[in-house]
């Protein structure tokens, strides 16, 4: 498991849409911005969907734990929630 730590920046929910090109339906999600450094020192935002946004709503401008999973696409490393066991 890995951990994206960084300083919470927005916690909102996108709304639903319909693909223009090919009809498709998208739910609304709840996502997250963290604000992370990259290895030159330059701020990055990485923008993640979540299954909830209780948990993080109230902490805007903090350091949060995110568990997360890698994938990459086209070789730029990506990530993406990771539910915890209970």
């Amino acid at each position: 498991m890995l951990i994206l730590q960084g300083t919470l920046r927005a916690a909102t929910t996108l709304p639903g849409r319909t693909d223009k090109k090919t009809g498709e339906l998208y739910k609304p999600r709840d996502v997250l911005q963290v604000e992370t450094l990259d290895a030159r020192g330059l701020v990055e935002i990485k923008t993640i969907t979540v299954p909830e946004l209780a948990t993080y709503a109230a902490r805007i401008g903090e350091i949060v734990n995110i568990p997360v999973r890698a994938w990459a696409q086209s070789a730029v490393v990506n990530f993406m929630f990771e539910a915890q066991p209970a």
